[in-house]
């Protein structure tokens, strides 16, 4: 099964919390910077989500830290473009003491529950 293009397709039409929106975006810069304990396959997943919420027209993410995922991400890897690794670690090493671990867990069992990846 492509989890790739159903995480992504998804993603487009689901109705998304503010919070979920908000740990989508934590996580993207725990990946972006290489910091998350995921497999490279479910960072993927993950990656097509949050690119599908920045494709979308009606979620703005117009804050500093998805100002920062968007340019400092290669959209065809999972990874940093090097020229911005320090300011991507920078900055999660300044959001990560406001993530809340329940939350967090709460988005991924979420996600994966509606990709079907129990």
């Amino acid at each position: 099964m492509d989890y790739f293009k159903k995480a992504y397709d998804w993603a487009t039409t689901f109705d998304f919390e503010p919070i979920q929106i908000e740990y989508a975006s934590k996580l993207a810069l725990k990946m972006l910077d290489d910091s998350c304990q995921m497999s490279s396959h479910d960072r993927e997943v993950f990656f097509n989500v949050y690119d599908a919420i920045c494709d979308r027209s009606d979620i703005s993410l117009e804050d500093d830290v998805n100002r920062l995922i968007i340019l400092a991400r290669d959209r065809n890897t999972i990874y940093s473009k090097p020229e911005f690794a320090n300011i991507v670690h920078a900055c999660k090493e300044e959001i990560i003491p406001t993530m809340i671990r329940d939350d967090m867990k709460a988005y991924k069992a979420m996600v994966r529950k509606n990709l079907g990846m129990n």
